[in-house]
């Protein structure tokens, strides 16, 4: 790892940081597994919190994302991860003088609920194929409402409900597979709405006056080597890869915002979500015995605004408890996590050999991204550029000009509403400036960690650029609503270092396993590639030429 004196992109990483002038002078994997009682609730744990700006048809929306239930392991069954309908789930947007607060202005509420088309069957989720979502073999079938409060009036606005698809098991769900094969791996993301796979396009809900609305199962979307992080901080190097997220799915809520619901594009807002449980559950026992009745408030028992915070830089005494306030007590009870990191000690202590690379007091620095913990989007930009599946992947590739590692890797956008830096308003073209599916944040905030960024006029990047080994996602992400990529397939899916090829066009019913057939069918089974070093591949094929597919020399 080396010290690089950036100049420009240097000084342009401050205007990242400190979005509205919050400077320092006034001034982990993501949250999967943060703090011990969350972990106990799966369907309540917040894994990330995505936030953008993007447009369509000209017209300015703020994406957002709320990701829970982690590490949900595709080849269980009968398939039990869902939405509980028990849990409120929050989707915050913070106005004006909240950013600085942390307060929410006007809350996203989601609610659940759960039936089912046959009880008297060991089927829990799937009667038969599924060939339209909540079709009759569709037996668990989970609908939801969306509600807007807008906090300054305490006016709720149901803005319209929507229907969950189906968990991709596989044989059940042939739909979001390639080749529309259950036997086949996921289908990579696209770039068009008219590519999207039919359960989750079916799935789109307009709630109308520019809001629409997603939720369901989709593929983890964060990809880090945590498993390295937390083991000492030992990283791979060489050929080792390890993503501890790879093969694993969640459940995703997305909200397009318009904009101009919003009070318009001349600001920047913060974006945060929440779970939250009613206060009070009574269970009973005996033949007489009734399902669990919950009455009470709610009370928040998760939260998330930018990646790491919690479960990276706040200590395991305060982890619960964050996870229990709101942002706006941030500033009271957990200011001095970012402003002493343990991480850059610990950082400095077994990277650098007690060397201090990193700065470990007084990082003011650090206060402006994550004090208090919510996402800040500035509105005024163009639409941020979003990852698709890299460039060598030609049939859905990145937005040119994006960057994994965001303004560190030289994307960046131009601000009408703050000064930037040079005075021309460039401000991140991602995280800590919105949040993209494709941001590598783990990459960025030890770049962070490691940098100086405590004084505008002299900033000192040190880069992490590769700290983990891992550069990419393990599953294409669509550049389209809902933007996660398709849910792993419970029958057909690999986790961490090895990685499944999937390939484009015509030929892309390529599988790690599954028939051979013929014309324009063909199918390779058993190609797994693992590492990243270069390979040569021999295909051995007998029948009609497969020239037409792009294949030479079989």
């Amino acid at each position: 790892m080396k010290n690089k004196r950036f100049l420009g992109l240097a000084s342009l990483a401050l205007a990242a940081l400190f979005p509205l002038a919050l400077f320092p002078g006034d001034a982990r994997a993501s949250s999967h597994m943060d703090a011990p009682l969350i972990t106990l609730d799966p369907s309540a744990n917040t894994t990330d919190v995505y936030a953008f700006l993007h447009e369509e048809g000209g017209v300015k929306v703020l994406e957002t994302a709320l990701a829970v239930y982690p590490f949900e392991e595709p080849g269980i069954g009968p398939n039990k991860y869902n939405f509980d309908d028990n849990v409120l789930y929050t989707i915050d947007v913070a106005l004006g003088d909240d950013v600085a607060t942390g307060a929410a202005t006007v809350s996203y509420q989601f609610r659940f609920t759960t039936t089912f088309k046959n009880e008297d069957t060991i089927l829990q989720s799937f009667l038969g194929v599924i060939n339209a979502v909540d079709d009759a073999n569709q037996n668990l079938t989970q609908t939801y409402t969306v509600t807007k409060l807008d906090r300054r009036t305490n006016i709720s606005t149901e803005l319209g409900s929507g229907v969950v698809p189906p968990n991709n098991q596989g044989i059940a769900t042939p739909l979001y597979n390639v080749g529309d094969n259950g036997e086949n791996v996921a289908k990579p993301g696209v770039a068009t709405d008219a590519e999207l796979d039919q359960y989750t396009a079916m799935s789109i809900q307009d709630l109308g006056d520019g809001y629409k609305s997603f939720a369901g199962q989709r593929e983890d979307g964060f990809y880090a080597d945590i498993q390295a992080v937390f083991d000492l901080l030992n990283f791979r190097t060489g050929t080792s890869v390890f993503d501890s997220q790879a093969g694993f799915n969640v459940h995703t809520i997305a909200l397009q915002i318009p904009v101009s619901d919003l009070g318009g594009d001349q600001q920047v807002v913060g974006v945060y979500a929440t779970t939250s449980r009613q206060t009070t559950r009574v269970l009973s026992e005996g033949p007489a015995s009734q399902p669990p009745i919950n009455t009470g408030p709610f009370v928040q028992v998760g939260r998330q605004g930018n990646p790491l915070f919690n479960e990276g830089l706040v200590a395991l005494k305060d982890k619960d408890l964050y996870s229990r306030t709101k942002p706006t007590e941030d500033a009271t009870l957990f200011r001095n996590y970012a402003l002493s990191p343990e991480l850059a000690k610990l950082i400095n202590a077994i990277l650098f050999n007690g060397e201090m690379t990193a700065i470990e007091e007084d990082r003011t620095d650090l206060v402006g991204i994550f004090i208090p913990d919510i996402i800040k989007v500035d509105l005024s930009t163009a639409p941020a550029r979003l990852a698709g599946g890299g460039a060598d992947f030609l049939a859905n590739p990145d937005d040119e000009g994006f960057s994994r590692l965001g303004i560190f890797g030289g994307d960046t956008l131009t601000s009408t509403v703050q000064p930037g830096f040079f005075n021309n308003g460039t401000v991140p073209g991602g995280w800590p400036n919105g949040r993209r599916f494709g941001d590598d944040v783990l990459d960025i905030a030890v770049t962070a960690i490691l940098s100086d960024l405590r004084d505008p006029a002299n900033p000192i990047i040190t880069s992490a650029d590769g700290i983990d080994n891992l550069s990419k996602n393990d599953s294409v992400y669509n550049r389209v609503f809902p933007y996660a990529a398709t849910p792993h397939n419970g029958r057909n899916h690999m986790h961490h270092s090895a990685l499944a090829i999937v390939t484009e066009d015509r030929f892309q019913n390529i599988s790690t396993r599954g028939p051979v057939e013929t014309g324009d069918s063909v199918l390779i089974g058993g190609v797994i590639i693992g590492g990243n070093a270069s390979k040569q591949v021999i295909f051995r094929a007998m029948g009609p030429s497969l020239a037409d597919e792009g294949v030479d020399d079989v």
